[in-house]
């Protein structure tokens, strides 16, 4: 009985996170190469609320219609990952897979898909912030020589701040989901698991945000050297 409150709660705030409000940074003035890419999903606020509504409610209709404890909650984590919160993740997949080495196996496929996301932003943002890098280089020399159209300029560099706030959002959201891996790791690891490969994936992960990270710092330091009143 106490399994089955435990898991309907988890489902239930899945639900009321989900239809939380979004958050996260504007789209608006955001060049349209990010926002409308293939990678402009991954890690946003509306792909995760979509994905915590639909698990949150197939769990609860899964207990209602009698079913085990286990596999509702193993159901309810369907294509959500790790998105779904390290804690809730891990229980869904211990449910799943009583196996640990079959478990480890779901783990690495996860977060190599992770990984690849990030990849895919990454290699999104690395044109479009290498193009603003270009737009503001013109607008320091502009300033120099005095020939700045200030209104051009202005809505230049408004899209310019869209863009960093818009994948500054998506780093912090990639930030959690490592940290989300790192606690499953640690967790499974006092359970007797052996998760070193487990942790080569996670470092890989930290690796290819970090590259975005990066990408994000030299735009933003640019930007910040350019003063247009």
């Amino acid at each position: 009985m106490n399994k089955i409150i435990v898991t309907l709660a988890l489902c239930l705030s899945l639900v009321l996170t989900g239809c939380q409000g979004a958050g996260g940074a504007s789209s608006r003035n955001v060049d349209p190469a990010l926002t409308k890419s293939n990678s402009a999903k991954f890690f946003s606020k509306s792909a995760w609320q979509s994905c915590a509504i639909g698990a949150g409610l197939g769990g609860i209709g899964c207990m209602l219609a009698g079913g085990k404890t286990g596999v509702c909650l193993a159901s309810a984590a369907v294509g959500c990952g790790v998105l779904m919160g390290a804690n809730y993740y891990l229980d869904s997949k211990r449910a799943e897979y009583a196996d640990a080495e079959t478990r480890l196996d779901v783990y690495i496929q996860d977060i190599q898909r992770n990984t690849y996301e990030v990849q895919a932003v990454t290699e999104t943002a690395k044109a479009v912030l290498d193009k603003n890098l270009a737009t503001l280089k013109v607008l320091n020399n502009q300033i120099k020589k005095d020939t700045l159209n200030k209104k051009q300029a202005q809505t230049d560099l408004a899209q310019i701040d869209a863009n960093i706030a818009y994948l500054t959002d998506k780093l912090q959201s990639m930030k959690k989901v490592e940290n989300d891996w790192i606690s499953i790791s640690s967790q499974e690891q006092q359970s007797g698991v052996r998760v070193s490969k487990l942790d080569q994936q996670i470092n890989q992960l930290h690796k290819q945000i970090a590259v975005l990270e990066n990408q994000i710092t030299l735009v933003t330091k640019q930007r910040s050297a350019v003063k247009v009143s």
